[in-house]
């Protein structure tokens, strides 16, 4: 987890979207299937371990590969991020998209304040 939270940090702190791909070769996992299937849980315990002292939900600058110009996630992906966001308490999210745009201004904010501490 340390590892993922290194990843996300470094990319915040340089205002760039991450893939998933990316945060498990941090970990010197190689991207598979499997490592897919739990990538969800591993980013929420992320997310909640973090949410206190980044202020936001950090797993919101992680997307597919596809997505790194854009920061966009796919309807599964920002479906699961609005599940994720109501089990650590932020309730329904109505605007998923606002909402996952602000927890990536949130990060990067973050991000910037952890590069110049």
């Amino acid at each position: 987890m340390d590892r993922s939270i290194g990843a996300i940090r470094a990319a915040a702190a340089e205002q760039r979207f991450i893939s998933y791909g990316q945060i498990a070769r941090a970990s010197d996992v190689p991207w598979s299937m499997s490592v897919r299937s739990q990538m969800r849980p591993h980013l929420e315990g992320v997310c909640g371990k973090m949410l206190q002292d980044a202020g936001a939900m950090v797993s919101a600058i992680v997307v597919n590969q596809d997505n790194l110009q854009t920061g966009t996630l796919d309807p599964q992906s920002l479906s699961g991020f609005a599940d994720c966001a109501r089990r650590l308490g932020f309730g329904i999210v109505e605007d998923r998209e606002a909402f996952l745009r602000e927890q990536q201004r949130l990060t990067f904010g973050w991000g910037a304040r952890t590069a110049s501490a």
